[in-house]
């Protein structure tokens, strides 16, 4: 399974979260920024250039701040909603060492 690395050391807004999902994904810049947007170009696919399967893994976890956390949190909420939905998709959360 492809790995797609998105390091949080840095993100403080919701912005961050997204430009470093759109970024690893190759979304296009009309991409929504919204959670049905993402659940769309994730599950249904079509959208961006790296399709699933894959799995994100987010690095340096616990050095997110501001809003970016509760943002990456409920992001990774929807990959496992969508995971269990029968989606190829998984995250792994790792802290920084």
């Amino acid at each position: 399974m492809k790995e797609l690395t998105l390091d949080g050391a840095g993100w403080r807004s919701k912005g961050d979260v997204y430009s470093a999902f759109f970024h690893a994904v190759g979304a296009p810049e009309w991409h929504g920024r919204n959670f049905d947007a993402l659940n769309d170009s994730i599950a249904s696919g079509s959208i961006n250039e790296v399709e699933v399967p894959y799995r994100l893994v987010l690095k340096n976890y616990d050095l997110i701040s501001g809003e970016a956390k509760k943002m990456t949190d409920d992001f990774v909420e929807l990959i496992h909603e969508i995971a269990e939905r029968g989606c190829p998709v998984e995250v792994r959360i790792e802290n920084a060492a």
